[in-house]
């Protein structure tokens, strides 16, 4: 007899395709992870899994069991989900994780249009990275992750998805540093300008997204050097007011909140639009409170305001062209 106990832990191990990251999903040991997938082998009478050192790779009936195991564990959470609303005064717990970026400009708006319909729901919110967002989602201990979409693997992902808002890729530079009218910062900016534009602020969020950004600095600032390496947009904002270096970041993330922005100047930099999506499991999408928040999230989404961004400087090569002249090799005294 299969129990749902070893269905969980088969469709994460599965999704985690190793003991070591199922574990952590799951917050059990390694042993006991071991133990109950082969109780669930002994019990259907075949291997699901081929080994490999610590890593799993399905077989063809696991891949089988896979898909029929979404399918059960999926009727029987919306079955869950559904009961809460007949649990006398509760409405239950939405649990939602977004970098800190996106959930202060999303999650106050979506939650107060969410309080009118549903007043007792609580909203818990975790500020994680959008793998760690992923992490929690295949754990079941998040209902919606809030990601940027360039950020996770289409293939690896499966959730609903539903579109939150896009905000365009901008570069933050310190007040009072004028980029309009540069052709050429080496010949139209002064030295110390120059030397700040040359100053990286560069982000760890990932090797696609990090390959991006080192891509267009290339392109466009070939003479810079990374001076600070960051985890978070606002760390890099406030170095990029101190008059520190320069930053490529989504605009919203220059927002603080309401009105008031960081103290930094925006410039248009023709990089394609980060795209933030809403993932959620599907058996969550269709029932209450959980469709009422995803429609909360995406009107919050279609009022956000972005912050003032000025027209892309002379020197920042247009989308789709390629890099023109070498660099001119750059004296140490510039940095």
């Amino acid at each position: 007899m299969i129990t749902l106990h070893q269905l969980r832990i088969f469709w994460a191990v599965a999704h985690a395709e190793s003991l070591t990251r199922a574990s952590k999903l799951l917050g059990l040991a390694q042993p006991s992870l071991s133990q109950q997938i082969a109780k669930l082998e002994e019990s259907v009478g075949t291997q699901l899994f081929d080994r490999n050192r610590n890593q799993l790779t399905l077989t063809d009936a696991g891949k089988f069991l896979l898909r029929k195991s979404e399918l059960i564990l999926a009727s029987v959470d919306e079955a869950m989900a559904g009961l809460q609303e007949f649990t006398e005064g509760a409405r239950g717990v939405v649990s939602v994780g977004a970098l800190n970026s996106i959930a202060r400009v999303i999650l106050p708006r979506a939650m107060r249009r969410m309080s009118k319909v549903f007043p007792q729901v609580q909203l818990d919110v975790h500020e994680v990275s959008p793998g760690e967002a992923l992490e929690l989602l295949y754990g079941r201990r998040l209902t919606v992750a809030l990601v940027a979409e360039d950020s996770i693997a289409k293939s690896n992902v499966s959730f609903s998805r539903f579109d939150v808002f896009s905000d365009p890729y901008v570069l933050a530079v310190p007040k009072g540093i004028d980029l309009s009218k540069v052709n050429d910062p080496w010949h139209d900016l002064p030295e110390p300008e120059r030397k700040v534009l040359n100053s990286c602020i560069q982000f760890s969020f990932g090797t696609a997204h990090q390959r991006r950004m080192e891509e267009w600095f290339q392109a466009n600032i070939p003479n810079h050097r990374v001076v600070t390496q960051v985890r978070t947009y606002e760390v890099a904002l406030s170095l990029v007011q101190e008059g520190l270096g320069v930053a490529v970041v989504p605009a919203l993330t220059a927002r603080i909140g309401g009105v008031a922005d960081f103290g930094v100047q925006l410039y248009n930099i023709d990089l394609q639009d980060r795209r933030i999506i809403g993932l959620i499991p599907s058996q969550y999408a269709r029932v209450e409170p959980y469709a009422t928040f995803i429609a909360s999230l995406e009107q919050a989404g279609s009022e956000v305001e972005i912050p003032s961004v000025l027209p892309r400087p002379p020197f920042v090569k247009a989308a789709g062209t390629t890099p023109g002249t070498p660099p001119r090799p750059t004296p140490a005294k510039v940095g």
